[in-house]
């Protein structure tokens, strides 16, 4: 990668529709300079934390701080040796932390952070959270769950396939972590070869568990990061939303709205407070030759993921199906913008603009999913009143 490579990320973290505590923690950490890039590079953190009550959230929020200082402090070392002591660092602190009071026992949390630098995107990971990569229509998962479903899938040699009816139930049973044992073994994946419209994805559980794979490659791949994030956070919610929600979509170069025009011109995606869109980076990656084929470590898992007038077609009935259960029980929508939001996805279907069509809907998701997510929240508060 370069320093002036056009980047473009957004992040989101819910509480998830049923969950009154938000136990998830995220961190986006870009360099502002090209030599504290050339250092340690932009980093990315997302953190599932377990424990009672507040315990899990101060677990993760202890990941999400400590590492990325950490690392950025052991700048001398290699990028994965800093990273792993990182890691160890704050797993060590976390364990300390559970040990001296009572009420911190069983303290943890998950972690996955991406680094993405002049080496190209280097991971650690210690958990089920996971990293993804949307690439020219395929999404690929670079981390291994470390949970009993994985391993035991592992050990047996049989395919990692999340859907398996007789491993559902261990699904969520953890093998590795940071903070219950004073040492853990962090995994170091790359660094991976980096290419100009690649979308990384770095989520938990609350995500994946709800949304299949070749779903988030297909918000990912063909809408822009905030988009593609507040749209994947509220399908989860309208899926059920048993557990906080983390997103975290990371897009080298700039979004390129296939339906904009004829010369299919570059456009920055609204870009979250700080993150800057890139003209100089965009001139450079016109001007740079193409690099040559690098070989690719093999992902976990792979599954296409295009967009096709049947897949929006397929998202275009789910959110009827939900509109109708809001009217049913009276969620707070606004159904006028909802009308107007199918009459754009339709009138785009009708002349082949997909993506026009999936960003339309992707709206529509997200309306419903605030929607559903406030009428829960409301109805708990009134229980726990009455």
């Amino acid at each position: 990668m370069k320093w002036e490579e056009v980047i473009l990320d957004a992040a989101e973290t819910d509480t998830g529709v049923r969950r009154a505590n938000n136990q998830d923690s995220f961190a986006v950490v870009r360099a502002t300079n090209p030599e504290a890039w050339r250092k340690h590079g932009h980093v990315f953190l997302v953190a599932d934390g377990m424990g009672a009550h507040a315990v899990g959230e101060l677990a993760s929020k202890m990941a999400c701080d400590h590492i990325p200082h950490t690392y950025k402090r052991l700048a001398k070392d290699s990028p994965e040796e800093a990273l792993i002591r990182a890691y160890r660092d704050v797993a060590q602190q976390i364990h300390t932390k559970s040990k001296a009071n009572r009420d911190f026992e069983g303290m943890g949390t998950t972690c996955s952070a991406l680094v993405l630098g002049p080496e190209g995107a280097l991971i650690a990971h210690v958990g089920d959270s996971r990293i993804y990569r949307t690439r020219s229509d395929v999404i690929d998962q670079l981390t291994f769950d470390h949970s009993l479903v994985w391993e035991l899938r592992r050990k047996s040699g049989l395919p990692l396939d999340d859907d398996a009816n007789d491993v559902n139930a261990r699904k969520n049973v953890i093998t590795r972590s940071l903070g219950p044992d004073p040492e853990v073994t962090v995994d170091i994946e790359g660094p991976l070869a980096v290419k100009t419209g690649d979308v990384f994805l770095l989520c938990t559980d609350g995500l994946s568990g709800q949304v299949r794979d070749p779903e988030l490659g297909l918000f990912c791949g063909h809408l822009p990061p905030e988009e593609a994030t507040r749209a994947l956070l509220q399908l989860a919610n309208l899926r059920g939303g048993p557990d906080n929600i983390t997103v975290i979509v990371v897009r080298v170069g700039p979004w390129v709205d296939p339906d904009a025009s004829h010369d299919n011109q570059p456009v920055a995606a609204a870009p979250a407070a700080g993150r800057k869109f890139s003209l100089g980076g965009l001139l450079g990656s016109l001007r740079k030759p193409a690099e040559p084929p690098v070989e690719e470590e093999e992902p976990y898992r792979s599954f296409e993921c295009p967009l096709t007038a049947e897949a929006v077609e397929k998202y275009a009935e789910f959110v009827a199906r939900v509109e109708q259960l809001a009217h049913e029980h009276t969620w707070p929508a606004d159904f006028t913008q909802l009308d107007k939001l199918r009459a754009r996805w339709l009138d785009a279907l009708s002349h082949q603009r997909l993506h026009t069509a999936l960003r339309a809907i992707g709206e529509a998701i997200v309306l419903l999913g605030l929607a559903k997510r406030v009428f829960f929240k409301n109805r708990a508060a009134a229980a726990s009143s009455g």
